[in-house]
């Protein structure tokens, strides 16, 4: 097994490890809602039209801008901004389960409704690229710290 002995490694190790479990959760179906029958929202399609929840009050989709400004800090060796954008993006995440028991519009005209039925796999990886950033910059800090003092 391959130590991580050489900080620079972990350090690019967490950044493409929470990026490609982000890529692979907009492959996967994430939500599935009930509207004349199962409808299952994948990924991308939250990713690219996500952002409208916000007109209905749901602002889980906001912890997609966070995660980028967490990556980016973490890049550039900025451990406590990295730690405080994705504890706020993982905050705002977990707003989807707010979505249980609400009906939100189907389309822009309000007429049809959708009602979240269940969570599916997609989501979970979504939350564990999070995970793994927010963690990730954790550990790069205390490591950084220890070495320094």
């Amino acid at each position: 097994m391959k130590s991580f002995s050489n900080p620079d490694q972990s350090r690019w190790f967490i950044p493409v490890a929470s990026l490609f479990f982000y890529v692979v959760a907009c492959a996967l179906p994430c939500l599935e809602f009930e509207k004349d029958g199962r409808e299952i929202w994948y990924g991308y399609s939250i990713l690219l039209m996500g952002w409208m929840a916000i007109l209905v009050g749901q602002i889980a989709w906001l912890a997609n801008p966070l995660w980028l400004a967490a990556m980016f800090f973490f890049v550039f060796r900025k451990w406590r901004w990295s730690i405080g954008f994705s504890l706020f993006g993982l905050m705002l995440s977990f707003t989807t389960f707010m979505l249980f028991g609400r009906q939100i519009p189907a389309n822009e005209g309000g007429v049809g409704k959708l009602d979240l039925q269940q969570l599916r796999i997609g989501f979970y990886v979504w939350l564990l690229s999070l995970l793994i950033l927010f963690f990730g910059a954790i550990f790069m800090d205390r490591r950084e710290r220890t070495a320094a003092g």
